[in-house]
């Protein structure tokens, strides 16, 4: 299982990690990416990886 959050004082809702994510963990809400089916997280990194702003975080739970 892993913990997903996005700092929302970093995101500039590029859409990125919603584009990126196997699992379709992210959606945009007010125009920045939300974390909304973390159960769905195949742990792989790729959103911390390609977020220029260094917004997205995946630590195991």
């Amino acid at each position: 299982m892993w913990k997903v959050t996005v700092d929302n004082d970093r995101c500039q809702g590029c859409g990125t990690c919603v584009d990126a994510c196997p699992g379709e963990v992210y959606e945009m809400v007010d125009n920045l990416a939300r974390p909304v089916r973390m159960d769905d997280c195949h742990g792989c990194h790729t959103c911390e990886a390609l977020c220029e702003q260094d917004a997205c975080h995946i630590e195991a739970r």
